[in-house]
């Protein structure tokens, strides 16, 4: 009696392992045909089916997320749904991240923390070798959606700060820039420009922001420092929709910091803006005070700001 007893423990005990193996191989087919994933990456040519999505004014005339749904930079749209999506996550390869649609969406946000742990993570880091997720939150509804989303995250709390250029003011403050240094010379960035950099800072840098360097050619525009034939600073359109063009700048090198070479390359390029109707844009961290001074230098004034939460995935 006593060995049955021992039998039917040790079957029950088996069959127990046997039925959590079964059950983890049927979840893990299930997520590898797709019966289990809510959230999905659109291909660029679908991005447009989450334009219905941008319901407030200043959604509609965002930069950022028409440069994104139009395809023109570098980024990824998820979704609940291919065809008919209610809720977005558009993620600015390497930049920023971004939620519009339904913040409520059951399909969309009970599986969201999970998604950003790991799918989002490991893509971030294959497009561009980014190990922080950084988002900006601009509705009440999403900030309280994303607060639970990341509550076991050690996330910190900034502001986007967002700019509006005033040309006159930019005038009255020219007068005062520094000349640039003997040596330093100030080239548009072409072609040329970009296959004779022998460091090739800037292909690097255009990748971050650009499906290509011709597609940068075609619908941005920037200026660089040049000294011995090198880069060494820039400035150029990071992200654009229409006239819209937002500025990216850069001293590449520690040493060439606090020479006025940002200051410069920016005041060119801003002239090029004018000259043609162009109207750039600038936002920043609020934490980043020296990308608030140069800002201010410009003759860009604040406007607004928006929460951002940031951690390392």
């Amino acid at each position: 009696m006593f060995l049955f007893q021992v039998l039917f423990l040790c079957f029950k005990k088996i069959s127990k392992c046997l039925l959590q193996i079964l059950l983890g191989k049927i979840k893990f087919i299930l997520q590898f045909m797709g019966g289990l994933r809510v959230i999905y990456k659109l291909q660029k040519k679908n991005y447009q089916r989450v334009r219905a999505l941008l319901q407030t004014t200043e959604q509609k005339n965002d930069l950022t997320l028409n440069a994104m749904i139009n395809g023109t930079n570098r980024g990824t749209i998820y979704v609940d749904d291919i065809e008919k999506p209610r809720t977005a996550m558009i993620d600015v390869t390497g930049v920023i991240t971004m939620f519009i649609g339904d913040a409520t969406n059951e399909k969309f946000i009970p599986p969201l923390r999970d998604f950003i742990d790991n799918q989002l993570k490991e893509d971030t880091y294959e497009s561009c070798g980014g190990t922080h997720f950084l988002t900006v939150v601009k509705e009440e509804s999403w900030e309280k959606a994303l607060l639970e989303v990341i509550s076991h995250k050690d996330f910190e709390i900034d502001y986007e700060w967002y700019y509006r250029f005033d040309e006159s003011c930019f005038y009255s403050l020219k007068e005062s820039y520094k000349p640039l240094p003997e040596g330093y010379v100030i080239r548009r960035i072409d072609a040329d420009v970009i296959s004779n950099d022998p460091d090739e800072v800037m292909s690097d840098v255009l990748k971050e922001f650009w499906y290509s360097v011709e597609d940068f050619l075609e619908k941005g525009f920037g200026y660089c420092v040049m000294k011995e034939g090198r880069i060494v600073s820039a400035c150029l359109s990071c992200c654009v929709n229409g006239k819209g063009h937002e500025i990216s700048v850069e001293t590449y090198d520690d040493e060439e910091q606090n020479k006025g070479l940002a200051t410069s390359v920016c005041a060119v390029y801003l002239e090029h803006c004018i000259e043609r109707g162009l109207v750039p844009h600038w936002s920043t961290l609020e934490t980043n005070i020296e990308s608030k001074q140069l800002a201010k230098k410009l003759g860009f004034k604040f406007e607004a700001k928006s929460k951002t939460l940031e951690f390392e995935f």
